[in-house]
């Protein structure tokens, strides 16, 4: 490995600090990925970057495993919802998520029978055109599973629309006590891969980078394996494994372009359009495959459950199951002193009711945080937040500004750049919370859009917000790219009415 080039963004924070990024609190090693099955699911029609699906079934219903509960509207940028258990109905209703969204939710209880559609099952061959490929994940609802839940056909397309050379996998995950990517990696090497070289064919890359942490050795073994039984069958790409440095917060798409085309994003920039390439998360490859290969929507994901007091599980749990089962499953118990976070330990949301907040596609960890009162003084103007802002902001200053109403000089300052990472609070020796109104004031200053997870609405989803949610996403960067070559006739009686649901073969 003499010679080769270690890719990173500059400053964050490293490794070596306090939290140790997962290795401090050793993980349990299962013999086998622990698989949960719930009592029960809550289904939320809104856990993507879109519009509410539409429950497609009502109270009472029986549903299997795979069964589409939720579809898009016609005409709406959305994702449609399946169910990763078997059983019956029970309620349909709006909830509110711990980060404020307002969402239809389809309740279903668990008849342990773990009854399937029929279709769920391996495909006899794999021959599909790239639209094709880009139809079935549509299908399958999978979306983003680390970032803002973009749904992955949009994004497949809008490469497609930029023409980009590379797909780059981010198998970089850094946050502290999460570890569940770098399971899917060490569990599905070959799905993550095939998964990932599926997409490039679909979106027209010619080259695929796998980002992966220096330290990751048993991952980056798995993926090289996975690489070199593939790469025979996809002569047409380019497949390399691409090494950055330990630090969080590593794997922002900003950061990413930062650290290895050397440009620098601003808000309104694309990575496809600026650097003619597009970033998937390793656990999005690993959903795409299994719908493309095994026939199976996204009803799944693997999880970490951990913290600062005992050692960390990762767990494949069904999407929609209640935080509290979670809980009992890792700890035996639902009760606890320490604070339960919706996300990571940095960056996610305190929860106060595990029992009706469920896991959705975006989480990917539930946090458990001791409780503890820092003790608040001025600020000392060490300089730490500065040196550890990986957007290279002055987080004291900003803060100040902010706190004497200076809205304008903050912004001059940089602050509508802040990502929320909250790594100028984690330094702060003066126990100031810097994170949270500076990203209070970069969210406000961003246009919130019908189609992303901060909007919420108390309209019914209808054939105008359709129309609405497409105009708005013309001008969004993330906006719907929509099947150009799709020539599904809605009135073609073989034509598919639920997404692997049955019908029509995909």
């Amino acid at each position: 490995m003499a010679g080769r080039k270690i890719h990173s963004f500059y400053k964050g924070i490293f490794s070596g600090d306090v939290l140790n990024f997962s290795k401090r609190s050793p993980f349990v090693r299962e013999i086998m990925l622990e698989q949960i099955n719930p009592s029960r699911v809550i289904l939320p029609m809104k856990m993507h970057y879109g519009v509410p699906a539409v429950p497609t079934v009502k109270e009472g219903d029986l549903v299997k495993v795979g069964q589409c509960v939720g579809i898009p509207y016609s005409k709406s940028f959305s994702s449609p919802v399946h169910t990763g258990i078997s059983g019956r109905v029970t309620d349909i209703r709006d909830i509110t998520l711990p980060n404020g969204i307002k969402t239809p939710a389809v309740f279903i209880n668990n008849d342990m029978k773990r009854t399937r559609l029929d279709s769920l099952k391996s495909r006899g061959s794999i021959d599909l055109s790239a639209q094709q490929t880009i139809g079935v994940i549509r299908d399958a609802g999978i979306c983003g599973m680390g970032g803002e839940g973009i749904p992955t056909y949009a994004k497949l397309n809008r490469a497609r629309n930029y023409a980009v050379n590379e797909l780059l996998v981010n198998c970089l995950q850094s946050e502290p006590y999460s570890t569940c990517d770098l399971m899917a990696i060490v569990e599905y090497p070959d799905y993550v891969v095939l998964g990932a070289l599926a997409c490039a064919r679909a979106c027209g890359a010619t080259r695929v980078r796998f980002l992966i942490s220096l330290g990751r050795k048993t991952e980056r073994s798995a993926l090289e394996n996975s690489i070199r039984k593939a790469k025979d069958s996809f002569k047409d790409l380019k497949l390399e494994v691409v090494l950055f440095r330990e630090r969080f917060p590593q794997g922002y798409y900003r950061l990413v372009a930062k650290a290895l085309y050397g440009k620098q994003l601003e808000m309104s920039d694309t990575l496809e359009q600026t650097c003619g390439a597009v970033l998937f998360n390793c656990s999005t490859m690993l959903a795409c495959w299994e719908a493309l290969s095994d026939n199976i929507p996204m009803m799944n994901r693997i999880i970490s459950v951990s913290g600062n007091e005992s050692g960390g599980h990762n767990m494949l749990v069904p999407i929609g199951t209640p935080v509290s089962e979670v809980l009992t499953s890792a700890y035996e118990s639902t009760k606890t002193e320490s604070r339960v976070i919706w996300g990571n330990c940095l960056t996610g949301i305190e929860i106060e009711d595990p029992e009706n907040t469920p896991i959705i596609k975006m989480t990917s960890v539930i946090s458990i945080v001791r409780k503890t009162e820092i003790p608040t003084t001025p600020c000392i103007h060490c300089g730490l937040c500065s040196e550890c802002c990986p957007m290279g902001l002055s987080p004291n200053i900003v803060y100040e500004m902010l706190v004497q109403g200076l809205t304008q000089k903050a912004a001059e300052e940089g602050a509508r750049d802040c990502i929320s990472c909250g790594s100028c609070s984690y330094i702060c020796p003066a126990g100031i919370n810097l994170a949270t109104s500076i990203a209070r004031f970069a969210n406000e200053g961003r246009i919130i859009e019908v189609n992303s997870l901060l909007h919420n609405t108390d309209e019914e989803p209808g054939e105008e917000a359709g129309v609405e949610a497409a105009m708005v996403g013309q001008a969004s960067l993330l906006e719907e790219f929509p099947d150009k070559e799709d020539s599904r006739d809605e009135t073609d009686p073989d034509s598919i009415i639920l997404p692997f649901d049955g019908g029509k073969s995909v």
